[in-house]
């Protein structure tokens, strides 16, 4: 990936951070007591949205399970204000266990906020890249990139082969609706992470590459935290419904 990288994903994610805060005085201080009553606040909010989408949904509602994946996802948000908040924002914060339920000082969120506006911009900056490079992509397909692309989205990769020199990436329809798959003729891999199938697809590139040819990338998550990739070129490119 040239342009939505891993390190672009984790910085997108965090510029979205601050819409989440809810500001507390309490949240200055480590406090056992305060973070036992959030995390019992949250644990019960999590479980009444989740009752209520099992029942709008028509499926069972099973608490341990519901109980078991908010702990899971608190964990994972822990995991990730660790890893993705810079240290100058982190050493100033007294419990990141009361961040990652969301909660943090009126002065620490202001400058949550600074942080991710400037990611927020740095992450746009990138996008606009992007479009340029996609313009002229069209401008040698000579018309605009096939709607079947927007597709790939959230759906899981289902499959990834070479044969005879020509490659194909399949998805799966289980969450999008919709299975495709990508063929690629006089296609090498410049990169493919282990692990990759079965992984859902958060974003592709469809670019030009310096040898007159295409160059095709995604990013795909295994898990909230973990990433991998996948790049090929190929002389021609084209991707249909199956």
């Amino acid at each position: 990936m040239r342009y939505f990288t891993k390190e672009w994903y984790n910085d997108s994610l965090v510029s979205e951070m601050c819409f989440n805060l809810r500001k507390t005085e309490k949240a200055g201080e480590f406090s056992e007591k305060f973070f036992n009553s959030l995390y019992e606040v949250e644990r019960k909010a999590f479980l009444r949205h989740a009752k209520r989408s099992a029942r709008i949904e028509r499926k069972r509602f099973d608490t341990a399970i519901a109980n078991d994946e908010f702990y899971n996802n608190y964990n994972e948000n822990l995991e990730f204000v660790k890893k993705c908040l810079p240290e100058e924002i982190l050493s100033e914060i007294k419990d990141v266990r009361i961040l990652a339920l969301g909660s943090v000082t009126y002065d620490m969120a202001a400058k949550i906020t600074r942080h991710c506006g400037a990611l927020h911009n740095k992450c746009e900056a990138v996008k606009r890249r992007y479009d340029e490079a996609t313009d002229a992509l069209v401008d040698k397909i000579g018309g605009s990139i096939p709607s079947l692309y927007s597709e790939l989205w959230g759906a899981p990769i289902a499959s990834v082969s070479i044969e005879n020199g020509s490659a194909f990436v399949t998805t799966s329809a289980e969450y999008t609706g919709v299975a495709v798959k990508v063929k690629m003729s006089g296609a090498s891999l410049v990169e493919c992470d282990e692990s990759i199938e079965g992984c859902m697809i958060s974003n592709y590139e469809l670019l030009l590459h310096e040898n007159g040819g295409f160059e095709f990338s995604l990013l795909a998550l295994r898990d909230s935290l973990t990433l991998k990739t996948l790049t090929f070129t190929a002389d021609s490119i084209e991707i249909e419904k199956i």
